[in-house]
């Protein structure tokens, strides 16, 4: 991938700049009420907050795409709109991840950028199932799996300054880290779309 992680970085931060209020008080919502679901009902209902999960990594990929603003009621819209993929790949995803990482901690770090994509690909291609979202995810992470982490690495600065503050500043560093992650998707997506032009 030729595009450095400061240039993603950089789009990610300039799709913030203006937004970035609205789009933390998605996530504060969101960690708020899974936190509240998974310690109040012993992680039952935590996964009913899957769909807000989804919910919110779609709310950035508009934002980052068509520069639609973020609104908190997306978090509720789509238990009417979406919940069955909404919910499914989420599900599919962790439950992949760890049965990869009860093999070995390495596998299942591995199969989780295999899949980190999935919730981006269930989006832009509806006609999809939620497993074959999954599939393309992993076909599309060929060969960038490390490339995303180098990104994640890239953050490690803000993590550790996060940490200063019992981790609580990791809710401010979120909304930056999943624009990053948006913005290396479409890079992915815009790169596979021009070979295929050049191929036919």
């Amino acid at each position: 991938m030729k595009t450095t992680c400061k240039e993603l970085r950089n789009r990610a931060w300039e799709t913030l700049r203006g937004n970035y209020w609205p789009l933390f008080l998605l996530f504060l919502i969101f960690i708020i009420i899974s936190g509240a679901a998974g310690s109040f009902t012993f992680g039952v209902l935590s996964l009913l907050s899957l769909p807000m999960a989804y919910a919110v990594s779609v709310a950035v990929l508009n934002l980052s795409r068509n520069k639609v603003k973020p609104q908190a009621e997306c978090l509720f819209t789509v238990y009417r709109d979406n919940f069955g993929k909404a919910f499914l790949v989420p599900f599919l995803v962790g439950l992949f991840t760890y049965l990869w990482t009860l093999l070995l901690i390495i596998p299942g770090v591995i199969m989780a950028y295999a899949y980190s994509m999935a919730v981006f690909v269930a989006n832009d291609n509806p006609e999809l199932s939620a497993m074959d979202a999954i599939k393309k995810s992993r076909e599309m992470m060929r060969g960038h799996k490390w490339d995303l982490f180098v990104l994640d690495l890239s953050f490690i600065g803000w993590i550790l300054l996060s940490m200063l503050t019992c981790g609580l500043g990791i809710i401010f560093l979120l909304p930056y880290l999943e624009m990053a992650h948006v913005e290396f998707y479409r890079e992915l997506t815009e790169k596979a779309e021009d070979a295929q032009v050049v191929n036919e």
